[in-house]
């Protein structure tokens, strides 16, 4: 299936949920309360940022599958996928085990308010049973994309992305705003697609006549060891500014931040789309054509992302005063701006971090990821201290110029010392 169609299905997977996003927000926000909505905004992020605990078994599914799918023995590649359903099933509950001891703990550090603070543990609890199934979707969404089967792998990604914002509207209708409630219903909906991608890879997994031995999780562990690393890492550095918010100037405030952001951030859709059709395409390439593939679509992409974030700073503002309200607008404008610099350049630097991982290169991802969030740490701390959520916004595009710079120097260093100049062409 070519790269336009595969890019197309990852749009519609992350893409179509956002008509519900539009939707069902300003229902959720005015029915909860600014505090009560702040502390879903963390559920929503909490549970995406512990598939983490995959271990990078997601992706370096889609690598080994993608490297050998042509010519390894079919036994063979159920024997990873066996491998990495294990793989995925023990450490989605060691995630498990560990949010569900901290929930009281990370309740009181997130700055909740009294009143919230038992429904906010019992809805962290929830979260952590939901870890399980994330993690192993996690893991066989990567095995499809192998497999370049994009359109089933975003079926599933419509479905969670629609749940999260349906389920707790549905929840609220019935139960009233309970966040421990709404949390049961997220929880169901993730074991749900866990069984949904399963049957999806049974017929793959049929062919497993050979037993899976150490060779097998070796091989995942090698690729995705350092993706754990930036798995752990980047994340914490994408949403992580939400909990520093949280901290420093209450819940209360959060929406303020993480509205705008979690809607600007649905542009980097578009790069994420691109990147993940383009990783097993770039994985089979050898020597020059490699390069010339990546160039070509690189630049398309540069391109795509600047018209997307001029169009956002034109119409960011009528559709918050709109959508939400004049104060809401007003107050968050000033972070918008901040914000789409910052997506911007995150944007582009999906393409460089897809060289390297195509590459097998995913340490060098992972010490930059490092690198930056010793830097990030105290300086967001810092900046939301002295300037607040505008501080936080600085922070954050801080740390994705450094990201972005980090990558494209080792890719023009990697293609310098491995690659010659080609005039071959490439088709979509």
């Amino acid at each position: 299936m070519s790269l336009r169609i595969n890019t197309l299905w990852n749009l519609a997977g992350s893409g179509l949920p956002l008509i519900a996003a539009i939707a069902l927000i300003p229902y959720l926000l005015n029915l909860m309360g600014n505090e009560s909505f702040g502390i879903l905004t963390l559920i929503w992020a909490l549970v995406g940022y512990l598939s983490l605990f995959d271990l990078g078994i997601g992706r370096s599914l889609t690598y080994q599958i993608s490297k050998s799918k042509n010519s390894a023995d079919p036994s063979e590649i159920a024997a990873t996928l066996m491998a990495g359903l294990i793989l995925t099933l023990l450490t989605g509950t060691l995630g498990a085990i560990s949010l569900w001891y901290f929930s009281p703990l990370f309740v009181k550090w997130l700055n909740v308010s009294v009143e919230f603070q038992n429904d906010a543990v019992n809805a962290f609890k929830l979260c952590a049973i939901a870890i399980i199934p994330t993690v192993i979707t996690s893991g066989f969404r990567g095995a499809l994309e192998g497999f370049e089967r994009f359109a089933a792998s975003n079926l599933s990604k419509m479905i969670v992305g629609f749940s999260m914002f349906v389920l707790p509207a549905i929840a609220i209708k019935i139960h009233g705003t309970s966040l421990s409630v709404i949390a049961l219903y997220l929880c169901l909906m993730r074991v749900a697609i866990a069984f949904l991608l399963v049957w999806q890879i049974l017929p793959y997994l049929k062919n497993c006549q050979s037993k899976f031995t150490k060779r097998h999780f070796t091989q995942l562990f090698d690729y995705g060891f350092w993706l754990t690393i930036s798995g752990i890492v980047g994340p914490l550095m994408v949403y992580g500014d939400r909990f520093f918010v949280s901290v420093l100037v209450g819940a209360a405030l959060l929406p303020y931040y993480a509205i705008p952001q979690e809607g600007l951030f649905r542009m980097l859709i578009i790069p994420s789309a691109i990147c993940s059709a383009l990783l097993p395409k770039l994985t089979a390439l050898k020597g020059n054509d490699f390069v010339v593939y990546y160039d070509k679509n690189a630049k398309k992409l540069i391109k795509l992302m600047l018209l997307l974030c001029l169009l956002a700073s034109v119409l960011t503002y009528p559709v918050l005063y709109f959508w939400l309200s004049p104060t809401f607008a007003d107050k968050s404008m000033a972070i918008v701006f901040i914000l789409i610099i910052g997506v911007f350049v995150n944007g582009i630097s999906m393409f460089p971090y897809t060289f390297l991982h195509a590459k097998a290169k995913t340490k060098l991802t992972a010490i930059f990821h490092i690198i930056e969030l010793c830097i990030y740490v105290p300086l967001i701390w810092i900046f939301t201290h002295k300037f607040g959520l505008i501080g936080a916004a600085l922070a954050w595009l801080v740390r994705v110029t450094l990201d972005y710079t980090l990558l494209q120097i080792t890719v023009n260093k990697f293609i310098k010392k491995s690659y010659r100049p080609s005039t071959l062409k490439f088709d979509n």
